[in-house]
Order: structure tokens, then sequence, then C-alpha cells
């Protein structure tokens, strides 16, 4: 899917907040964090731009605004939720921003909890794969 630089912009925007929610930034989400912003093709000072906004606090109603189409939206809270997993932990208080996020998307609770038991599945099956395959890189 491509994303418009603004949908790109919203993107980062609602991982830094997510990263954040827990009052917590670890290794992990500043590495995935960096990995995403890489990705999208965000130079350093755009990204402390951006990081800064949210720091200031930039509402998420406001971060998430740009972002449209129900794909994009799907696709972001999956994101979102494997960010949450980063750490080894979806702590309550990512939980509770993720249901925030979920509503001001205009997406139903009960996707969330599909989308978060999809993940839940797709590390069991990546926890399974590094034992099967005596390795930690999966």
């Amino acid at each position: 899917m491509k994303l418009q630089n603004k949908e790109k912009q919203s993107y980062l925007q609602a991982f830094m907040f997510i990263a954040s929610s827990d009052g917590i930034i670890t290794v992990e989400e500043i590495t995935a964090l960096k990995n995403i912003a890489d990705s999208m093709g965000f130079n350093k000072e755009k990204i402390n731009y951006l990081a800064e906004e949210v720091k200031k606090g930039k509402k998420l109603k406001d971060i998430l605004a740009k972002i449209k189409n129900r794909q994009s939206k799907l696709l972001l809270i999956y994101e979102l939720i494997l960010l949450c997993h980063a750490d080894g932990k979806y702590s309550d208080s990512e939980k509770s921003s993720m249901k925030e996020l979920t509503a001001l998307l205009n997406v139903e609770t009960e996707k969330l909890v599909q989308i978060e038991n999809l993940v839940d599945e797709h590390i069991d099956l990546k926890e399974k794969l590094n034992l099967v395959l005596e390795s930690n890189e999966f």
C-alpha cells in the first residue's frame, strides 16, 4: 500500500505516540521507530520535528486525522500492536491507548481484538519457529 506523505507523517507520529504511551520507550521500540522512519524515507530533521510535536502534546485525534483509507487504518493498528510487543509485553496502558486509537479511527473494537489475536498468533509462530530451527533470528 502506497501512503501519501501526510499519511506517512501521521503513521510515524502514531508510532511515536503509542511507543511513549506506557511512559517508557525501550531500546527495542526506538529501533523499531528508526526502522519505520527509514523505510518511509524521513531524514533526521523531519523525524525530530515530528517527535517534538508529539512530545509537546499533539493530540492523537489530530495525528490520525490524515488517515482516511480503511485498509490504511487497519494496517496501522496491526503495525502498532506489533510495536507494542517489541519489548516483549503489551502493557495495560498500551492496550488502553490502542482502544482509544481504534475508536478515533472509527474502527470497531471487534476488529482490534481480531488484530490483537492475529499478532499473538504471529508471535507464537515465531517462537515455535525459533525452537524448531534452534535460532533467535526470526
